[in-house]
């Protein structure tokens, strides 16, 4: 028998399926940006298919992640 309700992991890729649609409507110099929080998001995607539910959260958490580790490799002594 099949899984009635997708997967957390599914989910992801279809939030990812619809901000690629709105990635197109954007201006060509916010567009790199978009695919940038993108790849966030999907380098997160294992753990946040493992630990939670939501896969709006598990994206936000992911792009709050790799923000926070950019601003500690620019400033260490911040973190």
């Amino acid at each position: 028998m099949g899984r009635n309700v997708p997967s957390i992991r599914q989910e992801i890729d279809a939030l990812i399926e619809r901000w690629e649609k709105y990635k197109k409507s954007m201006r060509a110099e916010d567009s790199h940006i978009m695919d940038s929080l993108i790849k966030d998001v999907k380098k997160h995607a294992g753990e946040a298919s493992y630990a939670l539910d939501d896969p709006l959260e598990a994206a936000i958490l992911s792009i709050l992640i790799e923000i926070k580790r950019k601003i500690c490799e620019n400033d260490p002594g911040g973190c």
